[in-house]
């Protein structure tokens, strides 16, 4: 799914941050397997709820006990990660741990 259309599908989605509880290998189809996570967080309405959230090949840093953002869809039935917030953005997290690392390097040339 393209950045364009994953964002025309959730645009009336509510943008809300979730907590990873578990996590668990699950098989989609014949030997393709995701991961699926039980994610925590408050719907549009208020209430607490609980829903398994499939892995997206366009985020990292996903884990159990991770705060996550996430799009809910407005009954709150339904919810996928953001995958363009830069938190978990696969992209975004590559270059920030890139750039991390070359500080880190820099600094230690300076010591």
């Amino acid at each position: 799914m393209s950045p364009m259309f994953f964002r025309f599908i959730h645009r009336k989605w509510v943008k809300v941050t979730g907590h990873v509880v578990d996590s668990r290998l699950h098989s989609v189809r014949n030997s393709d397997a995701k991961w699926a996570y039980i994610v925590q967080f408050v719907r549009p309405n208020g209430q607490k709820a609980k829903l398994e959230v499939l892995e997206d090949s366009r985020t990292l840093g996903v884990a159990v006990s991770a705060t996550v953002p996430l799009l809910v869809s407005p009954d709150g039935k339904r919810a996928v990660f953001d995958r363009s917030d830069p938190q978990i953005n696969a992209v975004e997290v590559v270059k920030n741990r890139k750039k991390a690392d070359e500080e880190r390097f820099r600094g230690q040339l300076e010591n």
